[in-house]
């Protein structure tokens, strides 16, 4: 319900992660009593997410929120220093698009005003927390307003988990009277031991009801069955997928930029070597379901994190 609002609000919205972070976060704020403002933290600001969908995601939101009337500022945190995450964010600021029924010159002023609620804060240490917390109690008394809660995005590795939840809980909880959410982006673990494992870690921080968890790589089991269902299926399919029934066969990649930019430790602690964009995104895969299979080819597991590739393998025997 709640993704179908944000694509009938923004008909433009259609990407996965920037609609599963609207329904994320517009699910936090309908489930809460919200007479009073509301802060949203986005950890990992400076990210290739973020700056691709996250804040572009945040701006729908501020577009929503604005028209309803509602009071919500929107604060950008990262390990990186101010002087480059300011710097950052103005760059993403410029990005931003409005929804197609905007006219240019509404479209600039909600960008203005979506950029003055925005803050970037730095957040390396305990003391760190502490002055965000500080801030926001600040900026809520200038308004003269009563703060209702704060929202926390991670959009961060999950190894980063712990820690970030042990400096929230100690340092950045609301007072008396306001509510606290946190939302999960990244896969929840790799297996079901870790997730169980990660979960057990977070609720020594934050009540059950404080999560809200968006897996975006619950889709790559669907992924990992595309080779074996063409081989399966070769009888059925080998009739009709050949050269005399099919015109030709499009692989469209959209994605234009690779891993560039991102630490190399963030994927080595997933088991991930970089590779170009073509094969992180399976395109291989895709290939494979239209593609002749031969017996032997069969699908191989790359380790968490990893689209199957296919391999085509001559049998021999000794």
């Amino acid at each position: 319900m709640l993704a179908e609002l944000c694509c009938k609000r923004h008909p433009g919205l259609r990407n996965m992660l920037t609609a599963a972070m609207c329904v994320a976060l517009l699910g936090c704020l309908q489930a809460q009593e919200l007479r009073g403002h509301v802060s949203v933290v986005l950890l990992g600001a400076t990210g290739d997410l973020a700056k691709k969908y996250l804040w572009q995601g945040l701006f729908q939101l501020h577009l929503d929120e604005a028209g309803e009337g509602r009071s919500v500022s929107f604060h950008g945190a990262a390990l990186t220093d101010p002087k480059q995450g300011q710097e950052v964010l103005a760059k993403v600021f410029e990005s931003l698009s409005c929804p197609k029924d905007v006219a240019p010159g509404r479209c600039a002023a909600l960008k203005d005003q979506f950029q003055r609620l925005s803050q970037y804060h730095q957040l390396k240490t305990v003391e760190d927390y502490l002055s965000l917390s500080r801030d926001i109690e600040a900026l809520v008394q200038h308004e003269g307003l009563r703060e209702a809660g704060r929202i926390f995005y991670f959009s961060v590795p999950p190894f980063a988990y712990a820690d970030i939840a042990r400096s929230i809980n100690s340092s950045c909880r609301p007072g008396p009277g306001a509510w606290l959410r946190v939302v999960l982006e990244k896969p929840f673990g790799h297996d079901s031991l870790s997730a169980q494992q990660l979960a057990a870690e977070l609720g020594s921080f934050f009540q059950e009801e404080e999560m809200y968890r968006v897996d975006h790589y619950l889709g790559k089991q669907a992924v990992a069955q595309i080779l074996p269902f063409r081989d399966q299926n070769r009888k059925a399919l080998d009739g009709l997928w050949n050269r005399h029934h099919v015109e030709r066969v499009e692989i469209v990649l959209k994605e234009t930029v690779d891993a560039e930019g991102i630490e190399p430790t963030t994927f080595l602690v997933y088991g991930m070597t970089l590779r170009p964009a073509a094969s992180q995104r399976g395109c291989p895969s895709q290939l494979f379901l239209v593609w002749p299979v031969q017996p032997a080819c069969r699908c191989r597991s790359q380790g968490p994190g990893h689209p199957p590739s296919g391999t085509r393998r001559t049998s021999q025997r000794s």
